[in-house]
């Protein structure tokens, strides 16, 4: 494994493609993650990928796209990633924002563990482990969030399903999307009915990829 200053360049690298500046205890951090990562993907698959190269690209950057959005809402946020598998996005945005706290909803045993291996990884970073499905998440004791990210581990109907009762108004559901596949989105009720503002599509490119990838951002109405 190599933790060294060739990850942490490509790291800083590929999150200022993004607009995102990370500070050496960021990229500390990351490299930290990405050993975990590593030592675990080897013997459970918990992603595709197994090169470094591959694992910073695709899945560390990518999951950093979100970081100027939710930056915008300010700082001591509270964040909840769901179906958060290898913890992506919800590991890297945790270490980039420093939020308040950063809930990682994952109902498969073996990825919770690997998720609280990580939470002991990395104690600084406020992350919280819910082995539980989204769907089965009390707002009583996870609502009035800031925000809600998904990286393709749930259709668009159950997303905004899962995600509504636990937002607060006028916080974001932002769901990471192949453009093609964002471009098809268009929300799964009426206007009228919908607990969700119009879907707005920001586009990002990663290192090395001919593909372009999209967030599907979606604001919680004021009337639910």
């Amino acid at each position: 494994m190599d933790d060294g200053e060739a990850t942490r360049a490509r790291l800083r690298t590929g999150a200022a493609g993004l607009g995102v500046d990370l500070d050496a205890a960021a990229l500390d951090a990351l490299a930290t993650f990405l050993n975990e990562l590593e030592l675990w993907n080897a013997r459970s698959n918990l992603v595709g990928d197994h090169d470094r190269r591959s694992l910073i690209d695709r899945h560390v950057v990518d999951a950093l796209a979100a970081v100027p959005l939710l930056r915008r809402l300010g700082d001591g946020l509270r964040i909840a990633d769901l179906g958060s598998g290898a913890g992506l996005p919800g590991v890297p945005l945790a270490i980039a924002l420093r939020p308040r706290e950063m809930l990682l909803v994952e109902p498969r045993r073996k990825r919770a563990s690997f998720l609280r291996a990580v939470r002991r990884r990395l104690p600084e970073v406020s992350i919280r482990v819910i082995e539980q499905r989204a769907a089965e998440l009390d707002p009583a004791s996870h609502g009035e969030l800031d925000a809600i990210v998904s990286r393709a581990s749930l259709a668009e109907g159950d997303l905004e399903a899962a995600a509504s009762p636990l937002l607060r108004n006028g916080g974001l559901l932002i769901a990471y999307r192949g453009s093609a596949e964002a471009g098809e989105v268009t929300g799964t009720s009426s206007p009228d009915l919908s607990p969700f503002g119009p879907v707005r599509i920001e586009h990002y490119d990663l290192p090395d990829s001919r593909r372009r990838f999209a967030l599907v951002v979606r604001e919680a109405n004021c009337f639910t």
